[in-house]
């Protein structure tokens, strides 16, 4: 296995100079912080390191960070914050994509109410009829209990309109404190390989999130920046595609996969394989982010 494990950032602190760090599942688990991940900020942020946060959470950052300031994430311990839905924000507002550029304002929205300030933008008008769209915005399951087979009915109708699809959060999965839900992502996914649907993706692990949060670090050297997180799909391959070093956190969202058990132990085995399994090589693995 090329990924070297590690058990404390501060073994290869000294080699970066940049850090974009993940949110959900790296800092919190969506209900608490992690104290462990928190103290690392700290430490982060004595040492003169660059710490940004980059998020697949389908907000605009100003919510995003009132939303992470709630759960306990000090707002003085990080520089900047992108998230997807800032992205897909600006995309739809600005009409930067060349999907929207023949597609009208008219949006049926597929998501939480706590993710309707995304609705606020002068190139959307809320429709409640599949009939009546231009294009779904998707930024997650309408209630946290909800599974795909909720939305099959209205994504068949969205299909043979030939309806495309905005996603604002590309994460397929999350634990929300010890309860699995599913994303925005895991809608989209379903919508692009099931009808052949036309998606327009936002956030990790595409590479225009990464380029703009480069941008937002001032331009360092990529070899300079560390990625870190817990999504193989969207934080490791993320970072490979944008040409930066990662760390992927084995006790996140793939913890039960991994065989992470209490003691916080990881069966190396099982992460060779799950590696194997999805193409990827982080450049390092440890189970969660501490000093």
């Amino acid at each position: 296995m090329n990924t070297q494990l590690i058990s404390r950032l501060s073994s290869i602190a000294d080699s970066y100079d940049s850090y974009i760090i993940d949110l959900w599942g790296t800092l919190h688990n969506g209900v608490e912080p992690f104290p462990e991940a928190i103290d690392c900020l700290k430490k982060l942020k004595t040492a003169g390191k660059s710490i940004a946060l980059l998020s697949n959470a389908p907000f605009r950052v100003d919510v995003v960070v009132k939303v992470i300031t709630q759960i306990g994430v000090p707002y003085d311990l990080y520089d900047n914050v992108l998230s997807s839905g800032e992205v897909a924000w600006n995309a739809i507002a600005d009409r930067s994509n060349n999907l929207f550029e023949c597609l009208g304002k008219r949006v049926v929205f597929i998501g939480n109410e706590r993710h309707r300030s995304m609705l606020e933008n002068p190139n959307i008008e809320e429709v409640n009829s599949i009939k009546q769209a231009d294009f779904i915005l998707c930024t997650g399951p309408r209630k946290q209990s909800h599974t795909i087979e909720d939305y099959v009915s209205e994504l068949s109708e969205a299909a043979n309109l030939s309806l495309p699809m905005v996603c604002a959060n590309p994460d397929r999965e999350v634990m929300r404190g010890q309860e699995r839900e599913i994303c925005a992502g895991a809608i989209a996914d379903y919508y692009e390989t099931t009808y052949k649907g036309v998606v327009s993706w936002y956030g990790k692990p595409f590479r225009p999130i990464f380029d703009e949060m480069i941008t937002l670090l001032s331009y360092p050297q990529r070899n300079k920046v560390l990625m870190i997180g817990d999504g193989i799909l969207t934080d490791v391959a993320g970072a490979k595609g944008a040409d930066i070093d990662s760390l992927f956190l084995c006790g996140g969202i793939h913890a039960d996969v991994l065989g992470v058990d209490k003691a916080g132990g990881v069966k190396e085995t099982l992460l060779v394989e799950l590696l194997r399994k999805y193409g990827q090589a982080p450049n390092y693995a440890a189970m969660h982010l501490s000093w």
